[in-house]
């Protein structure tokens, strides 16, 4: 908004939404406001949120479809219906002359830099890979087939919603082939908590034999860890262990909240188990 007065724009023409959640629309009722011959381009679901969110009168809108075009003179807006990335009324826009696509959420991180383009990649990747644990990790499956339509367009400029812009686009989508893939790695995430310290010693045990045959383990004692490294963790595991003391005739109470993360981020890990120092 403050680029927008800077600039002393004295018109606006269309305002693309390419997701109704607050983050991304929030502004949108007051643009429209300040620009009373504004059109708000987006598909319909995402229509139909903002009437039920900001009360934006339906005869603001144009309504586009997938693949449709929408003319800007010397530039051409095309926008690809995208659902559940991460909302259903999700969507891209793609600036085809100086190939540029628009990402919405996707191809996100959760990172606030100077830099406008990735540069320092190993702070980049663990924010994205952090964000996408968070956020896309449970809608892989529909990420998959979305990643080719984007490679189909040859964006040279990605330019997600959160998060720096990619002006070498192959890095995040290299990145995205292997979390939203269906291979897994050899490793073991044991999540667990200990009160008299018996669960820690099976647990301690367990690592020790898993280390021993060649097994990578990446152990989180619950009650002093930061659920999102978990949440990362849990992108490439192969089996998920869950440990925990018996309390009141069922697991402690500290081990239900990473089973119900786990179970709500719905990993590509192929083998779970449960192991109590009860019985």
């Amino acid at each position: 908004m403050t680029n927008l007065l800077r600039a002393e724009a004295d018109r606006i023409d269309y305002i693309v939404v390419n997701h109704a959640e607050q983050d991304h629309s929030g502004l949108v009722p007051l643009l429209l406001e300040m620009y009373a011959g504004a059109t708000v381009v987006t598909n319909k679901v995402c229509r139909d949120l903002l009437v039920a969110f900001h009360g934006i009168p339906e005869e603001r809108f144009q309504v586009v479809g997938d693949r449709e075009t929408l003319s800007l003179g010397d530039k051409t807006l095309e926008f690809l219906i995208t659902p559940w990335v991460h909302w259903p009324d999700t969507m891209l826009t793609y600036l085809r002359e100086d190939r540029v696509l628009f990402s919405c959420d996707l191809f996100g991180a959760h990172i606030a830099t100077s830099d406008l383009f990735v540069r320092d990649r190993v702070e980049w990747y663990r924010a994205a890979k952090r964000y996408y644990a968070e956020i896309m990790m449970p809608f892989r499956n529909s990420i998959k087939g979305y990643l080719e339509k984007v490679r189909g367009l040859e964006p040279k400029l990605i330019c997600p919603s959160h998060g720096p812009l990619f002006d070498e686009p192959e890095v995040v989508l290299a990145a995205y082939d292997d979390w939203v893939s269906d291979e897994v790695k050899n490793e073991v995430v044991i999540a667990y908590v200990s009160m008299h310290g018996s669960t820690k010693v099976m647990v301690d045990h367990l690592v020790d034999a898993l280390i021993d045959r060649g097994v990578g383990v990446r152990q989180f004692h619950l009650t002093s860890i930061d659920l999102g490294d978990l949440a990362m963790a849990l992108v490439d595991a192969a089996t998920i262990v869950i440990a925990a003391p018996t309390v009141l005739f069922g697991p402690h109470p500290g081990v239900i909240e990473a089973t119900y993360l786990a179970n709500a981020l719905r990993p590509k890990a192929r083998f779970a188990t449960v192991m109590t120092s009860y019985g």
